[in-house]
């Protein structure tokens, strides 16, 4: 058997790694990163750039970043070589439909889906920080056949701890979706909440833990506002197909919020800001609201200096930020300071 992922992000390259523990020697990793690439080559990885170098590919499995649109998607199929018989996997998160653009796409190359290819969606589901790989945690599978269910059930049964098929294949795409639209819209009221209990002198980590004390009831943590990748992104693409006063409240809330923790700087200040990781406990700063707000700090004038636990100063100024000597109390006494989850005063 050969394996070829597509896209060799955070999602693609952990799958990527998780199947090459399962299939020795069966498996290669394709991106158009040629940075990322040859950084993964010279830690003796088996990628390329080259869709060419893959030929005879029996299971694709499709991890590329999505796009708005489901673009990146579409340009690795025009490139991929299928062969009849193959199995393809789209794990990306998609807008709701795109399934279908899919279908029409290989039909409109001569494949005819349950005989001549195996098209399925199984989004992938991991909590970085929490899962060790995206095949820790129960997947959802969609698919326009039985065919493409079957064939999809024998290469995914034995890696996951439970397949959820579903037979409309739209299901697939919005449960994905839904899942991270609904703790956008969890974090969203946190948020709210939070804002309330500044304003009325209330502990929000004492409300927290008296509303949680009920085991069916979780009121969330807040941070700089709602950032990453997928959760934005989803729900852009639930609100393009549901447009719904509750989804525009959320996005609305979410935007008062970080704007509320900019606007209270005021003007001509030196800030501290502790911890610009994407999300607590992930070292990673790529969509990360904090530094977005970093950003906007000091292209408003102020001064800004930044800690963070996850990562050495060497490795923050490198990323472009100021910092701190932990013997350095002149700034840490006279500045304002910013914290992870307790970004308003």
């Amino acid at each position: 058997m050969k394996i070829a992922v597509v896209g060799l992000g955070n999602i693609g390259f952990n799958l990527f790694l998780y199947l090459n523990k399962k299939f020795p020697s069966s498996v290669i990793g394709v991106d158009i990163d040629a940075s990322r690439v040859n950084e993964l080559r010279n830690q003796g990885y088996r990628v390329t750039t080259d869709y060419r170098a893959l030929t005879g590919i029996d299971t694709w499995l499709l991890a590329p970043s999505t796009g708005d649109q489901g673009e990146n998607l579409f340009a690795a199929l025009r490139e991929m070589i299928i062969c009849p018989g193959a199995l393809i996997s789209i794990e990306s998160t998609l807008p709701p439909g795109t399934m279908e653009l899919v279908r029409k796409y290989l039909e409109g190359k001569g494949y005819q889906c349950g005989q001549d290819v195996y098209l399925i969606h199984v989004p992938h589901r991991v909590m970085f920080g929490v899962d060790e790989t995206v095949c820790d945690t129960p997947r959802v599978m969609g698919a326009f056949t039985q065919a493409c269910l079957d064939k999809g059930r024998q290469f995914y049964g034995a890696l996951v701890p439970q397949l959820v098929e579903v037979q409309d294949v739209r299901i697939a795409e919005l449960s994905k979706v839904v899942e991270n639209v609904k703790r956008y819209v969890d974090v969203a009221f946190a948020q709210e909440l939070y804002r309330y209990c500044v304003d009325n002198e209330l502990d929000f980590e004492v409300l927290r833990e008296a509303v949680n004390s009920k085991s069916n009831v979780e009121l969330l943590g807040t941070d700089w506002g709602i950032g990453g990748e997928c959760l934005p992104k989803d729900m852009r693409f639930l609100r393009k197909v549901c447009p719904s006063p509750l989804l525009e409240g959320a996005a609305k809330a979410d935007q008062e919020y970080r704007d509320r923790i900019l606007q209270q700087v005021g003007s001509d200040q030196i800030v501290l800001i502790k911890g610009v990781s994407y999300k607590t406990g992930v070292k990673d700063l790529k969509h990360s609201r904090g530094v977005e707000l970093v950003r906007a700090l000091e292209a408003a004038g102020h001064i800004v200096w930044v800690e963070d636990s996850l990562f050495t100063p060497e490795e923050l100024e490198t990323a472009g930020f100021k910092t701190v000597a932990k013997n350095d109390e002149a700034i840490t006494q006279n500045c304002i300071v910013l914290e992870r989850g307790k970004a308003l005063k």
